[in-house]
Protein backbone atom coordinates (compact mmCIF):
# COMPACT_ATOMS: atom_id res chain seq x y z
CA UNK A 1 0.00 0.00 0.00
CA UNK A 2 1.04 3.66 -0.19
CA UNK A 3 3.45 4.93 2.44
CA UNK A 4 1.79 6.69 5.33
CA UNK A 5 3.09 9.58 7.33
CA UNK A 6 6.39 11.38 7.05
CA UNK A 7 9.65 9.49 7.72
CA UNK A 8 11.28 11.75 5.19
CA UNK A 9 14.94 11.97 4.45
CA UNK A 10 16.59 14.78 6.38
CA UNK A 11 14.65 14.96 9.65
CA UNK A 12 12.60 13.07 12.19
CA UNK A 13 8.87 13.62 11.93
CA UNK A 14 7.30 14.83 15.18
CA UNK A 15 4.09 16.40 13.94
CA UNK A 16 2.14 13.23 13.18
CA UNK A 17 1.73 11.90 9.68
CA UNK A 18 3.65 14.30 7.48
CA UNK A 19 4.22 16.88 10.22
CA UNK A 20 7.18 19.26 10.38
CA UNK A 21 10.66 18.08 11.31
CA UNK A 22 12.16 18.96 14.68
CA UNK A 23 15.71 19.77 15.71
CA UNK A 24 17.87 16.81 16.86
CA UNK A 25 17.39 15.81 20.49
CA UNK A 26 19.75 13.92 22.83
CA UNK A 27 19.75 10.13 22.79
CA UNK A 28 17.31 8.87 25.40
CA UNK A 29 18.66 6.52 28.06
CA UNK A 30 17.35 3.66 30.18
CA UNK A 31 18.20 3.61 33.93
CA UNK A 32 21.13 1.29 33.14
CA UNK A 33 22.56 3.80 30.65
CA UNK A 34 21.66 1.85 27.50
CA UNK A 35 19.81 3.76 24.77
CA UNK A 36 16.04 3.90 25.19
CA UNK A 37 14.61 3.06 21.77
CA UNK A 38 11.00 3.05 22.95
CA UNK A 39 8.57 4.76 20.60
CA UNK A 40 6.87 4.80 17.21
CA UNK A 41 9.04 4.83 14.08
CA UNK A 42 8.85 4.68 10.32
CA UNK A 43 11.70 3.91 7.96
CA UNK A 44 12.97 6.43 5.45
CA UNK A 45 13.17 3.44 3.15
CA UNK A 46 13.20 5.18 -0.23
CA UNK A 47 10.89 2.61 -1.82
CA UNK A 48 12.77 -0.46 -0.56
CA UNK A 49 9.54 -2.44 -0.59
CA UNK A 50 9.69 -2.10 -4.38
CA UNK A 51 13.40 -2.86 -4.81
CA UNK A 52 16.57 -2.65 -2.73
CA UNK A 53 18.62 -1.41 -5.70
CA UNK A 54 18.25 2.03 -7.28
CA UNK A 55 15.71 1.91 -10.10
CA UNK A 56 13.10 4.16 -11.72
CA UNK A 57 9.39 3.47 -11.50
CA UNK A 58 7.97 1.06 -14.06
CA UNK A 59 4.26 1.18 -14.76
CA UNK A 60 2.43 0.41 -11.53
CA UNK A 61 5.66 -0.38 -9.61
CA UNK A 62 7.12 2.65 -7.80
CA UNK A 63 10.80 3.49 -8.12
CA UNK A 64 13.41 2.94 -5.43
CA UNK A 65 16.17 5.25 -4.19
CA UNK A 66 18.40 2.25 -3.51
CA UNK A 67 19.55 1.35 0.01
CA UNK A 68 22.40 -1.07 -0.76
CA UNK A 69 25.57 0.43 0.78
CA UNK A 70 27.76 -2.65 0.29
CA UNK A 71 28.75 -3.51 -2.42
CA UNK A 72 29.59 0.18 -3.03
CA UNK A 73 27.99 0.13 -6.51
CA UNK A 74 24.59 -0.50 -4.91
CA UNK A 75 24.00 -3.69 -6.91
CA UNK A 76 22.99 -6.87 -5.10
CA UNK A 77 25.67 -9.54 -5.76
CA UNK A 78 23.25 -12.12 -7.11
CA UNK A 79 24.22 -15.52 -8.37
CA UNK A 80 22.81 -15.92 -11.92
CA UNK A 81 19.98 -18.27 -10.92
CA UNK A 82 18.80 -15.91 -8.16
CA UNK A 83 18.89 -12.82 -10.41
CA UNK A 84 16.82 -14.75 -12.97
CA UNK A 85 14.35 -15.76 -10.25
CA UNK A 86 14.07 -12.17 -9.05
CA UNK A 87 13.40 -10.97 -12.62
CA UNK A 88 10.75 -13.67 -13.01
CA UNK A 89 9.02 -12.72 -9.76
CA UNK A 90 8.25 -9.20 -10.94
CA UNK A 91 6.03 -10.57 -13.75
CA UNK A 92 2.27 -10.43 -13.14
CA UNK A 93 1.73 -14.19 -12.87
CA UNK A 94 4.18 -14.43 -9.96
CA UNK A 95 2.45 -11.90 -7.70
CA UNK A 96 0.44 -14.73 -6.15
CA UNK A 97 3.66 -16.24 -4.78
CA UNK A 98 4.51 -13.30 -2.48
CA UNK A 99 3.78 -14.64 0.99
CA UNK A 100 2.39 -11.30 2.17
CA UNK A 101 -0.47 -11.68 -0.35
CA UNK A 102 -1.49 -14.69 1.75
CA UNK A 103 -1.25 -12.77 5.04
CA UNK A 104 2.01 -14.36 6.15
CA UNK A 105 4.54 -12.00 7.70
CA UNK A 106 7.13 -10.28 5.54
CA UNK A 107 10.12 -11.60 7.48
CA UNK A 108 13.51 -10.07 8.28
CA UNK A 109 14.46 -7.40 7.28
CA UNK A 110 11.43 -6.62 5.09
CA UNK A 111 9.06 -5.80 7.95
CA UNK A 112 11.24 -2.79 8.87
CA UNK A 113 10.78 -1.11 5.47
CA UNK A 114 7.22 -2.12 4.64
CA UNK A 115 5.59 1.32 4.27
CA UNK A 116 3.78 1.50 7.59
CA UNK A 117 4.87 2.55 11.09
CA UNK A 118 6.03 0.20 13.83
CA UNK A 119 6.50 0.44 17.58
CA UNK A 120 9.53 -0.39 19.73
CA UNK A 121 8.97 -1.41 23.36
CA UNK A 122 11.94 -2.06 25.63
CA UNK A 123 11.16 -4.03 28.81
CA UNK A 124 14.15 -5.26 30.87
CA UNK A 125 16.18 -7.81 28.89
CA UNK A 126 14.20 -7.45 25.66
CA UNK A 127 13.49 -5.20 22.70
CA UNK A 128 10.07 -5.80 21.12
CA UNK A 129 9.19 -4.72 17.59
CA UNK A 130 5.45 -4.43 16.92
CA UNK A 131 4.51 -4.01 13.26
CA UNK A 132 1.20 -2.64 12.06
CA UNK A 133 0.78 -5.43 9.54
CA UNK A 134 0.08 -8.10 12.17
CA UNK A 135 3.62 -9.08 12.99
CA UNK A 136 5.99 -8.77 15.92
CA UNK A 137 9.52 -9.73 16.92
CA UNK A 138 10.79 -10.47 20.41
CA UNK A 139 14.51 -9.70 20.62
CA UNK A 140 16.06 -11.15 23.76
CA UNK A 141 19.25 -9.51 25.04
CA UNK A 142 21.16 -12.72 25.63
CA UNK A 143 24.18 -14.83 24.75
CA UNK A 144 22.04 -17.96 24.33
CA UNK A 145 22.73 -20.23 21.35
CA UNK A 146 20.36 -20.27 18.38
CA UNK A 147 17.60 -22.86 18.28
CA UNK A 148 18.10 -26.22 16.53
CA UNK A 149 18.75 -25.96 12.80
CA UNK A 150 15.71 -28.11 11.92
CA UNK A 151 13.33 -25.43 13.28
CA UNK A 152 12.54 -22.81 10.64
CA UNK A 153 10.52 -19.64 11.19
CA UNK A 154 9.16 -16.73 9.11
CA UNK A 155 11.13 -14.25 11.23
CA UNK A 156 13.94 -16.68 12.02
CA UNK A 157 15.52 -16.94 15.47
CA UNK A 158 16.98 -13.67 16.75
CA UNK A 159 19.50 -13.12 19.55
CA UNK A 160 20.41 -9.55 20.51
CA UNK A 161 23.28 -7.84 22.31
CA UNK A 162 24.50 -4.31 22.95
CA UNK A 163 27.78 -3.12 21.44
CA UNK A 164 28.16 0.33 22.98
CA UNK A 165 25.05 2.26 21.92
CA UNK A 166 24.29 -0.12 19.05
CA UNK A 167 21.75 -2.93 19.38
CA UNK A 168 23.12 -5.84 17.31
CA UNK A 169 20.68 -8.60 16.34
CA UNK A 170 21.83 -11.94 14.89
CA UNK A 171 19.11 -13.87 13.05
CA UNK A 172 19.16 -17.30 11.40
CA UNK A 173 16.77 -20.27 11.04
CA UNK A 174 14.78 -18.56 8.26
CA UNK A 175 12.22 -20.66 6.38
CA UNK A 176 13.23 -19.33 2.94
CA UNK A 177 9.65 -18.55 1.86
CA UNK A 178 9.61 -14.77 2.38
CA UNK A 179 10.44 -12.32 -0.40
CA UNK A 180 12.54 -9.26 0.44
CA UNK A 181 9.98 -6.95 -1.19
CA UNK A 182 7.07 -6.88 -3.63
CA UNK A 183 9.33 -7.22 -6.68
CA UNK A 184 10.81 -10.44 -5.31
CA UNK A 185 14.39 -9.76 -4.24
CA UNK A 186 15.57 -13.21 -3.14
CA UNK A 187 16.58 -14.62 0.23
CA UNK A 188 16.87 -18.35 0.95
CA UNK A 189 16.60 -20.48 4.09
CA UNK A 190 20.40 -20.33 4.41
CA UNK A 191 20.42 -16.59 5.14
CA UNK A 192 22.10 -15.20 8.24
CA UNK A 193 21.24 -11.59 9.02
CA UNK A 194 23.02 -9.12 11.29
CA UNK A 195 20.96 -6.01 12.03
CA UNK A 196 22.32 -2.90 13.76
CA UNK A 197 20.13 -0.27 15.42
CA UNK A 198 22.28 2.78 16.26
CA UNK A 199 20.54 5.84 17.73
CA UNK A 200 22.05 9.08 16.43
CA UNK A 201 19.61 11.37 18.27
CA UNK A 202 16.52 11.02 20.40
CA UNK A 203 14.40 10.87 17.25
CA UNK A 204 16.46 8.91 14.74
CA UNK A 205 18.02 5.44 14.54
CA UNK A 206 20.45 4.40 11.82
CA UNK A 207 19.41 0.89 10.78
CA UNK A 208 21.52 -1.55 8.78
CA UNK A 209 21.12 -5.19 7.86
CA UNK A 210 23.93 -7.38 6.52
CA UNK A 211 22.70 -10.52 4.77
CA UNK A 212 24.96 -13.53 4.25
CA UNK A 213 23.18 -15.97 1.95
CA UNK A 214 25.71 -17.88 -0.12
CA UNK A 215 23.02 -19.99 -1.82
CA UNK A 216 21.71 -16.92 -3.67
CA UNK A 217 24.60 -14.42 -3.60
CA UNK A 218 28.32 -14.39 -4.26
CA UNK A 219 29.15 -12.38 -1.11
CA UNK A 220 27.44 -10.74 1.89
CA UNK A 221 25.64 -7.44 1.27
CA UNK A 222 24.33 -4.60 3.43
CA UNK A 223 21.40 -2.19 3.31
CA UNK A 224 21.09 0.97 5.42
CA UNK A 225 18.36 3.52 6.16
CA UNK A 226 17.10 5.87 8.86
CA UNK A 227 14.27 5.02 11.25
CA UNK A 228 12.53 8.26 12.24
CA UNK A 229 10.45 8.71 15.37
CA UNK A 230 6.77 9.48 14.76
CA UNK A 231 3.94 11.02 16.74
CA UNK A 232 1.73 8.13 15.75
CA UNK A 233 0.05 4.97 16.94
CA UNK A 234 -0.49 1.46 15.60
CA UNK A 235 -3.74 1.04 13.69
CA UNK A 236 -5.72 -2.17 13.43
CA UNK A 237 -4.67 -3.57 10.06
CA UNK A 238 -6.56 -6.77 9.29
CA UNK A 239 -5.41 -9.13 6.55
CA UNK A 240 -7.84 -11.80 5.42
CA UNK A 241 -6.64 -14.48 3.04
CA UNK A 242 -8.68 -14.44 -0.18
CA UNK A 243 -9.69 -10.80 0.18
CA UNK A 244 -8.70 -7.89 -2.02
CA UNK A 245 -5.92 -8.67 -4.47
CA UNK A 246 -5.43 -12.39 -3.89
CA UNK A 247 -8.26 -13.77 -6.11
CA UNK A 248 -7.08 -11.43 -8.90
CA UNK A 249 -3.47 -12.57 -8.51
CA UNK A 250 -4.61 -16.19 -8.61
CA UNK A 251 -6.60 -15.55 -11.82
CA UNK A 252 -3.55 -13.98 -13.48
CA UNK A 253 -1.37 -16.94 -12.47
CA UNK A 254 -3.92 -19.54 -13.64
CA UNK A 255 -4.44 -17.73 -16.95
CA UNK A 256 -0.67 -17.70 -17.52
CA UNK A 257 -0.40 -21.42 -16.76
CA UNK A 258 -3.32 -22.32 -19.02
CA UNK A 259 -1.86 -20.29 -21.90
CA UNK A 260 1.57 -21.94 -21.54
CA UNK A 261 0.00 -25.40 -21.36
CA UNK A 262 -1.97 -24.76 -24.56
CA UNK A 263 1.14 -23.51 -26.38
CA UNK A 264 3.07 -26.64 -25.40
Amino acid sequence: GPQRGGAQQGGAQRGGRGGPAAAPTPIRRMPDGKPDLTGMYQADAGGSNYGLENKPGDGLIPGSRGVVVDPPDGILPYQPWARAERNERVLPHRGYDDSTAHCFMGGVPRALYTPSPFQIIQPPGFVLLLFERMNWRQLQISDRPHIADDIRLWNGDSVARWEGDTLVVDTKNMNGQAWLNEVGDVMTHDAKIVERFTPVSGDRITYSATVTDMLAYTRPWTIQMNLNRQDDELLEAACHEDNGDLPHLKDVRDEYRAKNKKEK
